[in-house]
């Protein structure tokens, strides 16, 4: 997206009934979008930037206060360490609970990549953040990479759900599960309740 275009949005979202946050697209990034139903969600606060939007609200259910924070993790390895302290200054700076999820761009462990070259600085850095921020990656149903080169020769797990300590005490039965893609290259992940 290089310029708003609601028609878009609301043809992604299916009806009227939502509220968004937008980073326009620049350098390599496509932008990013965060939709939700104000009804359940209602937003205070949005921060915006090149690799993320942080939306501060209020959830109308068990979980109550939340940041939910969608991230296009840099692709260029020597912006990745500042991009996750940037992350964890902000976390720190506001404590409360936090759903973190999107396009990693990084991988935790050398199984979480087939087909392409692992980077032990680029994990190390992930895994510090993660260390140090204490956020919950639950197992994923469905497929265990959420990338695929479109040559099928080449899969990563960069897509997940990074999730705090009290949103998994406020609803225990939550889930993640990776949904066949259709035309992209990453698979779509749905956070749900089991019931």
């Amino acid at each position: 997206m290089t310029r708003l275009e609601l028609f878009r949005l609301k043809s992604m979202w299916g009806n009227i009934n939502f509220d968004y946050a937008c980073s326009m697209a620049r350098g390599r990034s496509g932008g990013l979008t965060s939709m939700w139903d104000p009804n359940m969600y209602s937003k205070d606060t949005v921060w915006c930037d090149d690799h993320f939007i942080i939306v501060k609200g209020h959830w109308n259910n068990a979980v109550g206060d939340c940041f939910m924070i969608n991230i296009y993790g840099p692709q260029e390895s020597s912006a990745k360490s500042h991009f996750w302290n940037r992350i964890a200054d902000f976390m720190n700076e506001h404590n409360v609970k936090f759903i973190l999820f999107g396009d990693m761009n990084t991988v935790w462990h050398e199984n979480e990549r087939s087909g392409s070259l692992f980077s032990r600085i680029e994990a190390d850095h992930f895994n510090s953040f993660i260390d140090s921020m204490g956020p919950i990656d639950l197992p994923m149903g469905g497929r265990y990479f959420t990338w695929m080169n479109k040559a099928g020769t080449k899969l990563s797990k960069l897509d997940r759900f990074l999730i705090s300590e009290g949103i998994i005490e406020d609803i225990p039965d939550i889930k993640i599960t990776a949904i066949d893609r259709m035309w992209p290259d990453h698979s779509p992940i749905l956070l749900h309740v089991k019931k």
